[in-house]
């Protein structure tokens, strides 16, 4: 493959002229911690919601969690999405440098954000990262009993991304809702990508996520969404935006409706074209990431020349291998 640079912030990439996916995203880290409701209710944590808080209030929390954190791993829709992506290429294609796979977004110069790239990195995904004074983006999951997720968030300087000089070339481009609807600079920039990547030829993948936001920018959303090629979203983000089914599979060429227990359906060319059942997990032990690993085995299907059941298919196995463990990330000993 033909190369060409790419410089932004303070590195100099050698990276590919043509990507099979490449995402932008607000690159964090995620801390899982059990807890139970009298945690939230003392903290005044909206349960089973984004929380969003200032990088001092995030490390309040921190403190009070002494002891309970499980682990940490590296989160973002966006990035998830490449991660799976890159697993499902490495059984495929045996040299590192022909995965791929890049992700764009802004990290500090911080512990956190060093953490952050090494695993990029480990994940055979190309880093584009720029980098800027402060705090890296942190977000706690924490699970109580029940199994329910409450999410406390710092961006940090996650939003402070920059519209580059230069964009690589992809097959597909994939964005979250949460990065092009967020009230920070990457949302304009998410945007401009996205028209700049389309005239290039790439195929444009959003994924709508977070009933709150889509609800609290509900035209702006729709807006969004007209622009994809491929739309995910689940039924809960689908009623934040007031449609029903007819008018959802209006909304892009091709949409998968994610419906948790009862798999997925899929609509074409703005008429539904089947539904296809979930893969069934071993266990739950966290469902976060979940509809990630589904978008990631989807695009996998679709970027390898499968039809739209037999990608969903395969988005249906990562999601249930999803939620066998903590964390986003596949199982170290999954396989197609």
């Amino acid at each position: 493959m033909g190369e060409h640079g790419y410089k932004i912030g303070w590195a100099h990439y050698k990276i590919m002229a043509n990507f099979e996916l490449f995402a932008l995203g607000t690159p964090v880290m995620d801390g899982f911690a059990q807890v139970d409701g009298a945690f939230l209710a003392a903290h005044k944590l909206v349960p089973g919601s984004s929380n969003f808080m200032n990088e001092a209030q995030l490390a309040t929390l921190e403190k009070a969690l002494a002891g309970r954190m499980l682990r940490w791993d590296p989160g973002d829709n966006a990035r998830n999405v490449c991660e799976s992506f890159a697993r499902l290429q490495s059984f495929e294609k045996k040299k590192a440098d022909e995965y791929g796979v890049a992700y764009a977004g802004t990290l500090g110069n911080d512990q956190t954000g060093d953490r952050f790239l090494q695993m990029l990195k480990s994940a055979q995904i190309t880093p584009l990262m720029q980098y800027v004074n402060g705090a890296s983006g942190r977000i706690l999951a924490l699970i109580t009993p029940d199994g329910q997720r409450t999410f406390a968030v710092s961006l940090g300087v996650s939003e402070q991304y920059k519209m580059p000089a230069d964009l690589p070339k992809a097959k597909y481009f994939f964005i979250a809702s949460i990065t092009a609807l967020t009230p920070g600079p990457i949302s304009r920039v998410a945007w401009q990508m996205a028209e700049q990547m389309r005239r290039q030829g790439t195929k444009i993948i959003i994924a709508l996520e977070s009933p709150s936001m889509l609800g609290k920018y509900k035209e702006r959303a729709k807006e969004l969404a007209a622009k994809a090629d491929t739309l995910f979203l689940n039924e809960e983000e689908m009623k934040a935006l007031g449609l029903d089914e007819q008018a959802l599979a209006k909304l892009a060429p091709l949409v998968f409706l994610k419906r948790g227990q009862n798999g997925s359906t899929i609509f074409s060319d703005g008429s539904k074209l089947a539904d296809v059942p979930i893969h069934p997990a071993k266990k739950v032990v966290d469902t976060t990431g979940a509809g990630d690993n589904y978008a990631a085995g989807v695009i996998w299907g679709l970027c390898s020349g499968k039809d739209a059941i037999s990608s969903a298919k395969i988005g249906s196995r990562l999601g249930a291998a999803a939620v066998e463990k903590y964390g986003a990330s596949l199982p170290n000993d999954f396989r197609l």
